[in-house]
This record gives structure tokens, sequence and C-alpha cells, in this order.
């Protein structure tokens, strides 16, 4: 096996497109139509993988016959900055519409003091009253003498200083990313732009780069805290190769002779 290994200083306007129906939130994607495309790739590198197999014989077992294929084409990007639908092709994760008719317990932790009737009035609605834990806040000692009405707990004492969980009931809609369910299971087509500088007469050119079959394999990381890095989203994918036999191949290159970016 080898492996040629070159890269774009500049890899602008990729577009993922569907190559079958695909479901995106809300949204029906058919085949040609972009899912997504990136406008701010930070970095970007290719990897082919070929392969290179002889057949031998004769005198000396020499080599007579060559195959040099090419295996597959690894692609490797990362942008800083992304939306929801980039997120879920980045991570090949399913997204979801959560509308407002979808329900969401979040929950939620607050410290209050008993009034003088013991009476505490917590933010939000609990959804479900048996999941409503109060405790005293300086000892830790979990209450269970109490009623709640709507918002509303009392407890037997005045003046308490209490921490209450509980969850409430989130309905104003959410998108949700399911983290394992594969939102794309084929193939999708990826064209970029690059562009390129004559090193003799200086002159401009745009490159366009077109992957007919790439297949996903971004896996997921993320650290979160105040120390941390912001996210930075490194997307992976192979593509394989299309065509018969010896016409095969992996991607396409095109060298335009004009510099299609430009606004002049």
């Amino acid at each position: 096996m080898n492996e040629e290994m070159f890269s774009f200083k500049e890899f602008e306007n990729v577009r993922l497109k569907a190559t079958y129906n695909i479901e995106l939130g809300d949204r029906i994607i058919v085949p040609g139509e972009t899912i997504v495309k990136f406008d701010k790739i930070q970095i970007a590198g290719f990897n082919e993988v070929s392969s290179r197999v002889s057949a031998n014989g004769g005198y000396g077992n020499r080599a007579r016959v060559f195959w040099d294929n090419t295996r597959e084409l690894r692609l490797t990007f990362s942008q800083g900055v992304f939306s929801h639908d980039q997120f879920a092709l980045l991570y090949n994760s399913r997204l979801l519409e959560s509308g407002g008719n979808n329900f969401i317990d979040i929950t939620e932790r607050e410290n209050l003091e008993s009034d003088e009737e013991g009476k505490v009035t917590l933010k939000y609605t609990p959804s479900h009253e048996d999941l409503v834990f109060v405790y005293e806040a300086q000892t830790g000692t979990k209450i269970t003498d109490f009623s709640i009405e709507e918002n509303v707990i009392t407890i037997s004492e005045p003046f308490i200083d209490l921490v209450i969980d509980y969850s409430y009931t989130y309905t104003n809609g959410a998108r949700l990313f399911k983290i394992g369910k594969r939102l794309i299971n084929g193939f999708v087509e990826l064209e970029g732009r690059t562009r390129i500088k004559d090193d003799t007469t200086g002159q401009v050119s745009t490159g366009l780069v077109v992957i007919p079959h790439l297949r996903l394999m971004s896996d997921l990381s993320i650290r979160l805290g105040k120390q941390a890095s912001p996210i930075v989203g490194n997307f992976t994918g192979v593509g394989v190769p299309v065509g018969l036999r010896e016409n095969t191949y992996v991607s396409e290159i095109y060298f335009l002779s004009d510099d299609i970016e430009s606004d002049l």
C-alpha cells in the first residue's frame, strides 16, 4: 500500500449533496440538492490510499504485469463556526425538530426560604409531583412532610432555608441531535473550490474538486468548560471509487482557466 499526500491552502464553498432522499430536521432533501454548505474551512487535507500489485514469473521471478489502483480517498477538514445543519453533518447525527407539541423534562434546583406560612414559590410548576425533593439547606436533611399546589410548596415550619430539586416541562420547541443515530447511511457527493496561483505568471485561477461517492466517518469529540478551547468541528470522510473496471476514479479536480471567485 502506498499513500500520496497533498493539501489545499484554501478550500471554499464546500457543498455536500444528496445522492438519495435524506431527512434533515423537517426537510426532505432530494438527490442532487445541497444538504449543507461550508464557508469557513480552516484546514483541509486529502490522503489518497493506493494499492500496487504485480504478477511475477519467468527467470528471476521478475515482475511482468502491474496493477495500480486507488482504493479510497480520505478527506479531513476543520471548521470553527457551524450551524445546526453543519453540526449534524459533521458528526453524522440525526437532527430532529421538536415543536411546541413535544414536551421536554428539564431538572431544576432552587434555593429558597419558606415564608411565615411555611410556603415557597417555585420558578416553574413541577411536571411530576412525586419527583419533587425538598432538603434543609444547612443540614441536608430530606423533608418529606410537605404539600404541593401548582408551583407552591408548603412545609410545616416558617423561615427555613431549603434546597428543592424538581423537573418542569419545557414546551417551546428545540432541535434534537441523536448522537449514534446516523443521519446518512449511504454516500453523499462533495464539491468544493480552491484557488491556484501560477508561480511564473502569478495568475490566480479556480480549482474545482468533486468527490461523487463520499462516506461520512466522523466521530464526536467535544470539550466543554471555562478553560476549554472553542469547539472545532472535525469532518472526516472516505471517497470510494466509481466507474467500471479500468475507468474507475475517486475524485475529479478541475483546474479552471479563470478565477470564478473574483469580483472582477
